[in-house]
């Protein structure tokens, strides 16, 4: 030994010192409470026996992260009336000091405990009234005490809004299997590791809140005091970056068949703008293919595969979906109502917690992606939607987005501009949005105007949406692949 450090033993050794054997009744569910903490000594003692007077039994673990105080000595003092306690031979981080805990646990559920923090007695029991099989955890309030008392409530799942901002703590119940599926603790960005491992685990199903309030200390040496990320101005930094980390991004588009010598050039800028993204979750494509043309899925097919190494899955979906019609008004509201059809089929098959629809007639320039992506997970509140620009096909004079006059009279745009801005509608033709903060269904008429975009834009300012407007996302919007309107 030099000073703090420790030469590390074998993982054999570590594993062996650090075993204990635990009688597990095969017929219930075992909760195990894991402790990770590292120089919490003033404080170990409270926040042990919390763990161990739970009103139902529980596992009680500690894993000390190379303490140099007296941590140990005072764990130690409990290793009698039950608990775990693993030594690490070197600072391992609190995320792995906690996945240590978790592997040596037997329990069916885990919690995490923070070494300063405080269960009340029916803290465990609470979560497990709320929890069912198919929950992947459940979580509560926290009370802070100490350095200033102040109570923070969780909202209703359903009402959270989890991208926003965490309201999860890190004493939640999990689910075992979710806890391992999920990816178990990482460090990203040195902070915000509740929000990251509630962020993955709630793509497994729908958490729940229980009526368990954790006792949260503050004092002056708590990691959150120390790192300053109550802080408004690195919060805000912070929390684009935890957006960026943990979103999968989903590209959908309805494959209509017009201009299919046109695909080979479409799916290429696709790839190479989601290349750009920055984003360490994969990325799917969907493609709704409307057709009813044997030769023309065979040109997607082919063409998809090219891209296998940029798209995590690339699912070809058939959508035989045949109109007829009458008259021009005929024609333009059944052209509405596949469009509100395909929109909703998409959005039940993209996985994403981002959608990006693309039109097949729609040219992405490269940076596309990047930027649309951006401007979505920026701020505190970032916006519901963002869209690309795009001029109209049918009168080339103006821009597919715009506003609506008290009289809900679109007015559209004719010139960009530079800045980026707040808008009523837009189109589907280069789409970003958040899958949980939009309209949950796509509707075909806006005021009985056949129009799947302005009725789901007006539905989202309804609700107090946003939608942003990129010019600089100048989109190519195609006639012919020979003719491309910008």
């Amino acid at each position: 030994m030099v000073g703090n450090a420790v030469w590390p033993k074998s993982a054999k050794a570590e594993q062996q010192e650090n075993q204990t054997i635990l009688e597990v009744d095969p017929d219930r569910n075992l909760v195990s409470i894991v402790i990770a903490a590292r120089n919490n000594g003033p404080f170990l003692s409270e926040a042990i026996e919390s763990a161990l007077n739970q009103s139902v039994e529980c596992e009680v673990i500690y894993v000390d992260d190379c303490s140099f105080d007296d941590s140990l000595k005072v764990a130690n003092n409990y290793r009698d009336q039950g608990l775990q306690v693993l030594r690490s031979q070197y600072h391992r981080g609190v995320c792995e000091a906690r996945n240590l805990g978790a592997s040596t646990a037997k329990g069916d559920y885990l919690l995490f405990l923070d070494g300063d923090d405080i269960l009340q007695t029916d803290y465990v029991q609470k979560h497990l009234d709320a929890i069912t099989p198919q929950t992947p955890f459940v979580y509560g309030a926290a009370e802070a005490f100490g350095a200033f008392s102040t109570f923070w409530d969780a909202p209703e799942w359903a009402e959270g809004r989890l991208w926003l901002r965490n309201f999860v703590n890190t004493s939640a119940l999990w689910n075992r299997h979710a806890f391992e599926t999920a990816g178990r603790w990482r460090n990203k960005i040195n902070t915000m590791w509740d929000w990251d491992l509630a962020l993955r685990g709630s793509r497994l199903g729908t958490p729940a809140k229980s009526e368990a309030v954790l006792l949260y200390r503050q004092h002056p040496t708590s990691w959150s005091a120390n790192i300053q990320t109550k802080n408004e101005e690195r919060q805000e930094t912070l929390l684009p970056k935890m957006r960026q980390i943990c979103t999968r991004l989903s590209i959908g588009s309805i494959i209509s068949g017009r201009l299919a010598d046109f695909f080979p050039q479409w799916m290429s800028a696709v790839a190479q703008s989601v290349k750009l993204i920055n984003t360490q979750e994969p990325v799917e494509l969907v493609l709704l293919d409307n057709s009813n043309n044997p030769r023309t899925l065979e040109k997607m097919r082919n063409e998809s595969y090219r891209y296998l190494n940029t798209f995590e899955t690339i699912r070809i979906i058939s959508h035989p979906v045949k109109f007829q019609y009458t008259t021009e008004r005929d024609r333009r509201n059944k052209v509405a109502q596949f469009m509100a059809h395909a929109c909703n089929r998409l959005k039940s098959e993209m996985r994403g917690d981002i959608h990006w629809i693309i039109e097949d007639d729609i040219l992405v320039p490269l940076e596309a992606g990047k930027e649309l992506s951006e401007t979505l997970m920026n701020g505190w509140v970032p916006p519901n939607a963002v869209s690309g620009c795009y001029r109209s096909r049918h009168i080339e004079s103006q821009f597919v987005g715009g506003f609506f006059d008290e009289e809900h009279i679109v007015n559209t745009f004719k010139e960009l501009g530079t800045q980026i801005t707040s808008v009523d509608y837009c189109g589907t033709g280069c789409l970003m949005y958040w899958k949980d903060r939009t309209p949950q269904y796509w509707r075909s008429h806006y005021r009985k105007s056949p129009a799947h975009d302005w009725a789901w834009c007006a539905q989202l300012k309804r609700e107090h949406g946003e939608i942003m407007m990129l010019p600089s996302v100048h989109c190519g919007h195609v006639q012919t692949p020979e003719n491309i309107l910008y």
